[in-house]
């Protein structure tokens, strides 16, 4: 079975991992912000201790000893430069990244189109962060956050491929036009290409629901069957 939560951000939101039985025939989709790694002294950390020592080497211990599989789409907050140079492989009918240090760990990457459990999957990770003025580019903030043409691109010709049809889209944040609607989130609109293309995405495909993390709240949107996760851990049933 399907299974989706929002942000766990480096572990500080992890906890909810441990609320739903999951097992070995099950899938968990993290809606972006994973974060893990996110510090590059995580990395050094990790590499100077062998992977024993240290908060992040914790966690990592914890995903490893998970009986189900991780996947997980980027946010804003999560180290895009360390990702870029990982490795790229196949898996579900798309483009993935094993991560290196806990292989049940699967990065979904942006634009493509997945086949998991016979349900078709669109994914875009992604966002603007609305702190980065109080970030330092390449420790806590990094450019890559947000959508490229490349990724855009893919996307839509990956879309293309399926007749804009897809069971399930899931992203970290929403297209801008549901974005202004709800008076919570408007909070967060601040200039982003990536909610900006998600509305093209709104325009131009068929899904059933739509699910992202992003605004630390868990609520529904039913006018556009989206919806929100943070602390909840939902399956999909239908």
């Amino acid at each position: 079975m399907i299974y989706l939560t929002g942000d766990t951000h480096c572990g500080a939101d992890m906890g909810k991992l441990d609320t739903a039985r999951l097992t070995s025939d099950d899938k968990l989709i993290i809606a972006g912000d994973f974060g893990l790694p996110f510090l590059p002294s995580d990395i050094t950390e990790y590499e100077a201790s062998n992977g024993e020592d240290g908060e992040y080497s914790n966690w990592i211990k914890y995903l490893r000893e998970k009986p189900y599989t991780v996947l997980f789409i980027d946010g804003n907050h999560d180290n895009h430069d360390w990702w870029s140079e990982q490795e790229v492989s196949e898996m579900f009918g798309g483009k993935v990244q094993v991560h290196p240090h806990a292989t049940n760990v699967i990065h979904l990457m942006r634009g493509e189109v997945y086949t998991i459990e016979d349900r078709k999957i669109l994914t875009f990770g992604g966002a603007a962060s609305t702190d980065r003025g109080w970030r330092i580019e390449g420790v806590s903030w990094w450019s890559k956050e947000e959508a490229s043409d490349d990724e855009i691109e893919t996307a839509l010709e990956n879309l293309e491929r399926h007749d804009n049809k897809v069971d399930l889209i899931v992203t970290h944040t929403l297209p801008k036009s549901i974005i202004a609607q709800i008076p919570m989130f408007s909070r967060k609109l601040s200039p982003c290409r990536t909610a900006d293309f998600l509305d093209e995405v709104l325009r131009r495909v068929t899904y059933q629901k739509w699910y992202c993390g992003h605004f630390h709240t868990d609520m529904d949107i039913p006018e556009q069957r989206v919806k929100v996760l943070y602390n909840k851990v939902v399956g999909i049933t239908d």
